[in-house]
């Protein structure tokens, strides 16, 4: 028992002696002996599991230039979770359990220099701030910046004299890099250089951050000089592969094809992964030939292109295959090599959409306007959500829809006009060749199904199988019969999220028809099932066959032809508005004034007495205003001056500045009628009369009817029953479509019961029912919630969106708004699209400077109700935005929250009526129409 005893007093001392709050020479080496290879070691080796995992995940973008990190958001790579948080875990337990901060017992007084500074510092373990740097860079790896940014911090504010805090800085550098906050990044990497004491040490991790900070920020020449240091230093092979591909694309874009070239050569000589090696080989083989010689890039690629083991990677060759014949100016070439590479696509979504893109901008460039719409519907389909730019396409796509739309309706009513015109007997022959043709056709696309499908599961099927053999296995337990399964649907379908209707483009309307497309085209641009020829009995007239494949048959194509006078006048009119919508979008949307005036001059050539020729010749007066055209300009000019010399055109071309004094005017009656309003409110009868009688003798339209009623208002005051009766009366005659009228109507019905205007009772702050406004200091939850959503943004840019149901007429629309347009705002520059949101179509139009000038055209449009007068428009409303709240707006919920934001901070007081035009609002006769109407009831009293 004595012997067991002294056997443990020797440990007990050992234990205690080491203990975190003894700071002596065993105990520093204890703590630093388990720290390093125990906790420490477990900690990093967890870490660079992580890391390898994270690395073999990462998506290779190959449109972009490459990240430099495998922790960058943009490489897509997955978060390592459980190996970070063990690394994690295993460097916070080091502090824990293995720092030490007590001072040792001998004191510094009288000692050397060396134990001072030793006495001095505030941790005595060498390994903690090891321990603070692998939770910081597991922290990067788990994508947790601002945690990552505490863990360095804590070295620079713990080790200030040590090596490490250099480390340290350069990470921090890399987290702000990641948050995007660069400013911040920039200052890290300052003090690091105005710091560091050997810059050997931290090389390679100094330029490579350096490197991807340029990189960011698309300063692809600053970036240069620092990536190839960091490929030349890189120290792990990831790296060295990594940060030389990376170098390849940073020198091609500084036009270095030699030190590109020799980049792409240390990629492939480094042996990584075949993805890397065929998108290196494809770099060299366009660097081979180059602009100078793209047929031997073209002979290199087509090699690579031909070989089994590219077959995964055909969609990137032929891409590049295109490029060289685009280098030679040979569109049809390149677009064929891109429709190849688009036809290999679908396993890189953002390589496919990219091509599409591509395509689409090589359509929009020769003029095809409709293909390269169907092209940019297709590059959203294709695209990332997230993918760089793709606000950008959005926004084109949106601009040229209208007119794409208006170009389909030109091709379509043309050919049925042509085909009403022959006479019947070859009309009825006509009819059947087509019928005969589309059956053919049909039959011919089935075969082709079928050999597809035997060649699809003949050589896809069997390098599924190259690897595994699962032949055995139930289908949904095969994941390689799985695979080929969705590779054979996507084909035929494309990529469809997994919910009901997923055959429909969208919720509303059924997805076009796409008959005999392969897979390598997106949905034919023609294929839009217009109103017409074989469409409205495609599925009740014809033979059983026709019906089930949905062939129309004679019956039904000659019943969608204009072979009536009135079929035909309702065609000629689509084509007159198409015309017109078409030139206005080309000049006000992408600055194609040329081919706006070949529309417009088409109109006016084809349709002589159109009633839409003097917008028409203002339309070609501005375009050559724009371009400018001084012969063009003078002999419109003096057209329109001659044709219609009272009309607003004709005062806006002897004068430029017509519409400018006309909006300035226009302010000041608003300011004036707004202080009528506030005399109103205090009782000042004499003033609301003599300011109401000055709107009232402008003729100010807008302004009119509101200002008869407040004049009649002020009128019952002062007891001039006579002068209120009259007031009332033109509000009703003259604007019986408006809000106004309805009072003025109900106020003249209790007249006519004998009932007697009363006073309007005052309070010493104005009129008692003020609080009709509804102003109340208590704010609900859903206004808070509405206020943080939004920001009001007064002196911003803004837009405003017009929103109807999903069946209305908006090409119509379109029509009558660029009508609108013309009328009031011809030198306003205000561009037109149209886009569908949350069962909603929508019209754009803009840009407003601010919220005043986008109010003032508010105002003006829903005082013109009939600008609305399209099929089914049902009760539309109208909203004013700013740019940055526009982005927010994303569903439906959204556009109800924005409705409650607008009427409280642009419309106080108002209600959903003040933004909605009422069906009883919208006349039976529309704008265009009532315009076109007006100037005749001019001419006949002239």
């Amino acid at each position: 028992m004595k012997k067991f005893f002294l056997f443990y007093i020797p440990l007990v001392l050992f234990f205690w002696g080491c203990s975190t709050q003894k700071n002596t020479w065993l105990s520093r080496g204890y703590h630093n002996l388990t720290a390093r290879y125990n906790v420490l070691f477990n900690g990093q080796q967890s870490f660079s599991q992580g890391q390898e995992d994270m690395r073999e995940s990462i998506e290779n973008d190959f449109t972009h230039v490459l990240p430099m990190f495998a922790y960058s958001e943009s490489a897509g790579g997955q978060v390592p979770g459980s190996k970070m948080n063990r690394a994690m875990r295993k460097g916070r337990k080091l502090i824990d359990k293995h720092s030490i901060t007590v001072k040792p017992n001998r004191s510094p007084r009288g000692a050397s220099a060396e134990y001072r500074e030793f006495y001095n510092q505030r941790e005595f373990n060498r390994w903690v701030d090891e321990a603070w740097m692998l939770i910081g860079k597991s922290h990067m790896y788990a994508r947790n910046w601002h945690e990552a940014l505490s863990a360095f911090d804590m070295v620079l504010q713990t080790f200030p004299e040590k090596k490490v805090r250099f480390e340290a800085m350069l990470w921090m550098a890399r987290a702000y890099i990641e948050l995007g906050d660069l400013e911040n990044a920039g200052l890290s990497l300052e003090r690091y250089s105005d710091e560091v004491e050997d810059k050997n040490r931290y090389f390679a991790e100094e330029m490579s951050t350096r490197a991807w900070y340029w990189i960011v920020q698309e300063n692809y020449e600053n970036a240069l000089p620092y990536c190839r240091n960091a490929a030349n230093a890189a120290k792990e092979r990831w790296q060295k592969i990594r940060w030389n591909f990376v170098l390849g694309q940073i020198a091609e874009k500084n036009n270095q094809k030699d030190l590109a070239n020799e980049a792409y050569h240390n990629v492939e000589k480094l042996n990584p992964e075949y993805e890397l090696v065929i998108h290196a080989r494809v770099k060299l083989a366009l660097l081979k030939g180059g602009r100078e010689n793209p047929q031997q890039s073209r002979e290199e690629l087509e090699k690579y292109a031909g070989e089994y083991k590219n077959l995964d990677y055909r969609d990137r060759i032929y891409d590049a295959i295109a490029q060289t014949w685009f280098w030679e100016g040979d569109t049809l070439q390149g677009l064929t090599s891109l429709q190849l590479a688009a036809g290999y696509g679908g396993r890189n979504r953002t390589l496919s959409g990219t091509i599409y893109k591509q395509m689409a901008e090589v359509y929009f460039r020769s003029g095809d306007y409709i293909a390269a719409n169907a092209y940019f519907d297709s590059t959203l389909t294709a695209l990332p959500e997230d993918y760089t730019g793709i606000v950008e396409v959005k926004e084109k796509k949106e601009k040229l829809e209208p007119l794409a739309q208006s170009l389909s309706t030109i091709q379509y009513e043309d050919s049925v006009q042509r085909i009403a015109a022959l006479p019947k007997e070859e009309r009825d022959q006509f009819l059947d060749d087509l019928v005969a043709q589309l059956e053919q056709k049909e039959t011919q696309q089935q075969f082709q199904d079928q050999t597809d499908d035997a060649f699809f599961y003949r050589n896809f099927a069997n390098r599924g199988n190259r690897d595994t053999d699962e032949s055995g296995k139930w289908y949904f337990y095969n994941p390689t019969m799985v695979s080929l399964g969705q590779m054979e649907f996507e084909k035929r379908w494309g990529r469809r999220d997994l919910e009901d209707n997923w055959r429909r483009k969208n919720k509303e309307t059924q997805m076009a028809t796409d008959q005999g497309n392969d897979g390598t085209m997106p949905s034919d641009p023609f294929g839009q099932n217009p109103p017409g020829p074989g469409r409205q009995n495609a599925q009740k007239g014809g033979t059983e066959n026709q019906a089930d494949s949905g062939l129309p048959d004679v019956e039904s194509l000659e019943a969608g032809l204009p072979l009536t006078i009135e079929a035909l006048e309702a065609s000629h009119l689509k084509v007159q508005t198409s015309l017109f919508n078409a030139g206005h979008v080309l000049a006000h949307n992408f600055d194609k004034y040329d081919e706006a005036v070949q529309m417009f001059e088409r109109l006016l050539s084809d349709y002589p007495q159109t009633k839409y020729r003097e917008q028409t010749l203002m339309g070609i007066y501005m375009a050559c205003r724009e371009k400018p055209d001084r012969p063009c300009m003078q002999h419109y000019g003096e057209v329109i001056t001659a044709d219609y010399p009272e009309s607003r055109f004709a005062a806006f071309i002897k004068d430029p500045h017509y519409f400018e004094k006309q909006e300035a005017l226009e302010r000041s009656l608003n300011d004036l009628y707004a202080k009528a309003y506030a005399d109103f409110q205090n009782g000042a009868w004499n003033n609301v009369i003599e300011k109401t009688g000055e709107i009232i003798n402008e003729s100010y339209r807008q302004l009119l009817p509101q200002s008869y009623l407040l004049s009649a208002a002020a009128y019952s005051q002062i007891g001039a029953d006579n002068k209120f009766k009259h007031q009332l009366e033109v509000v009703v005659n003259d604007f019986s479509n408006s809000s106004q009228a309805t009072v003025a109507s109900h106020w003249l019905g209790l007249l006519e019961k004998g009932q007697k205007p009363q006073k309007i009772a005052l309070t010493e702050t104005g009129i008692v029912n003020n609080q009709i406004a509804g102003v109340t200091s208590n704010k609900s939850d859903e206004d808070v919630n509405i206020a943080e959503k939004f920001a009001y943004e007064p002196d911003s840019i803004h837009y405003l969106l017009a929103f109807l149901n999903p069946k209305a007429d908006i090409n119509k629309l379109l029509f009558h708004l660029a009508n609108f347009n013309f009328d009031r705002y011809v030198v306003g520059g205000l561009e037109l699209s149209t886009f569908n949101l949350s069962g909603f179509n929508v019209l754009e139009t803009g840009p407003f400077k601010n919220k005043t000038t986008g109010l003032d055209y508010f105002f003006a449009l829903i005082d013109k109700p009939s600008v609305f007068k399209v099929g089914n428009h049902g009760e539309p409303f109208v909203v004013l935005i700013s740019e940055a709240n526009k982005k927010k707006v994303k569903g439906a919920d959204d556009v109800e929250a924005y409705k409650k934001f607008f009427l409280k901070n642009y419309l106080p007081g108002s209600t959903l009526s003040g933004i909605t035009i009422s069906e009883s609002e919208i006349p039976d006769v529309s704008y265009v129409e009532q315009k076109v109407g007006n100037e005749s009831e001019e001419t006949e009293i002239e």
